[in-house]
């Protein structure tokens, strides 16, 4: 069957998007789908929509509540000092207005307050700490945080490529990680007062998608991509040609973007938080996972939403996400709280900042640990958010580290004496965000 796709393609009879779309079919089957392509009865989409995988058309009409909430300075001053400076082709501001682009024919208008006073209320579920009364017995009181434990862990460790062994040691599993300093730092918040919730509370999805199911919108991906020799699966993580197999493609699909929205209702719609830590261990490229290279870099960063280049706003989805955060006003909640994590973590872990090298980021502050960047999670969560990304997995003494497990007291790790990574990263997270709200509540 897939040869008689590969066949019919070179006629041209593909899954036909117009040019003026980019969307992923969500409802055929992938034996449907060859069956329909041998008929040439192939999907045909002609709407004036460009969105990405498995993401729905945006409700451009949820951005009328914004009416009026916002002056034409500030918005210039979000968008082209943090969101997207390279805006000009998608949104055309005015004096009074801003003119935007829903899709290839419409627009919407979203119309300024006229000075600061006359700024209407910003319709948003979460709260900022600036609104909280000051509470020095309970610091983080009135406030709900979420907890995102960053990837799946378990079973799903090795497929999501966050895995990897030597030897015979424990193995180094990113989403088990995470999960592990989340269930240490929820009772330590709730202490403070704090309503702790967990967005991924044990390994594995949250979302009730799986790879087998989302094959025909690998291959459209795939397409989207511009791949042509496109294969049926591939032979294991050393597998030079695996970018190029349905079977990949459809398992990124299901733990990188398929999970991310599921999460991202179970934010928006379930726990509506006041702030989301996205909890991450960094790592190094370390080949083969059965064989890894352990490296001598080790480095720290937190990332909050923004730096959106000119090719992801033109997708519509991604330009509404953009304009939720945006209108949402989450950015100074997320630098200040970001930049009070940066300086906790850097004392608690002794770590050096991460500087990017690619254009998909720039630094934003002045502790020279945040930067902002364009993340599915940090797009669709609509409050403020912040990724955090201490420790490079793969990093020598962060590995032995790893390895030693959950000791009492301190260690001695390269002539320096540590908690155990736990726990060090726990007070690094703890002290951050109770001097971000000591500073910050009241005001």
């Amino acid at each position: 069957m897939l040869a008689h796709f590969f066949a019919i393609c070179a006629f041209g009879l593909v899954p036909f998007v117009c040019a003026a779309q980019r969307v992923t079919p969500l409802s055929t089957s992938p034996a449907h789908f060859f069956a329909i392509c041998a008929l040439g009865l192939v999907p045909f989409v002609c709407a004036a929509q460009r969105v990405t995988p498995l993401s729905t058309s945006p409700e451009w009409e949820r951005l009328d509540r914004f009416q009026e909430t916002m002056t034409h300075d500030d918005f210039v001053s979000l968008l082209d000092s943090v969101y997207a400076p390279q805006h000009e082709a998608c949104i055309l501001v005015a004096s009074n207005d801003a003119t935007i682009l829903e899709n290839a024919t419409n627009h919407f208008v979203l119309r300024f307050a006229e000075s600061p006073e006359m700024r209407r209320p910003i319709p948003r579920y979460w709260t900022s700490v600036t609104d909280l009364k000051r509470d020095w017995q309970k610091p983080l009181s009135g406030l709900k945080i979420a907890l995102d434990p960053g990837h799946l862990g378990g079973q799903w460790a090795k497929m999501e490529e966050r895995w990897f062994q030597i030897g015979s040691s424990m193995p180094v599993s990113e989403g088990d990680l995470t999960l592990r300093v989340a269930q240490l730092l929820a009772p330590r918040l709730r202490d403070l007062g704090a309503d702790a919730v967990f967005v991924r509370s044990k390994p594995g999805p949250v979302t009730n998608l799986r790879p087998a199911e989302l094959k025909t919108q690998a291959i459209a991906s795939l397409l989207d991509r511009g791949v042509v020799n496109i294969l049926p699966s591939y032979s294991g993580p050393a597998d030079p040609n695996k970018e190029l197999s349905i079977d990949w493609e459809a398992e990124k699909l299901f733990y990188r973007i398929g999970e991310i929205h599921a999460r991202a209702r179970i934010v928006n719609e379930q726990m509506k938080p006041d702030l989301v830590l996205c909890l991450h261990f960094n790592a190094e490229p370390w080949g083969n996972p059965a064989a890894p290279t352990l490296v001598k870099a080790n480095h720290l960063h937190l990332l909050v939403n923004g730096a959106y280049s000119s090719a992801e706003l033109a997708y519509d989805d991604e330009r509404f996400a953009m304009l939720i955060k945006l209108l949402n006003q989450v950015y100074s909640e997320e630098l200040g709280c970001a930049e009070a994590l940066g300086r906790s973590i850097a004392i608690a872990t002794g770590l050096p900042p991460y500087t990017y090298t690619t254009p998909n980021a720039r630094r934003v502050g002045s502790s020279g640990y945040v930067w902002a960047r364009n993340l599915l999670a940090n797009r669709l969560y609509e409050c403020p958010v912040v990724y955090i990304e201490p420790y490079v997995m793969n990093n020598e003494e962060v590995f032995a580290r790893i390895q030693a497990g959950e000791y009492d007291g301190v260690r001695n790790f390269g002539g320096v004496m540590h908690q155990n990574i736990y726990d060090e990263y726990v007070t690094g997270v703890v002290n951050g965000l109770v001097e971000y709200c000591t500073a910050n509540r009241g005001k």
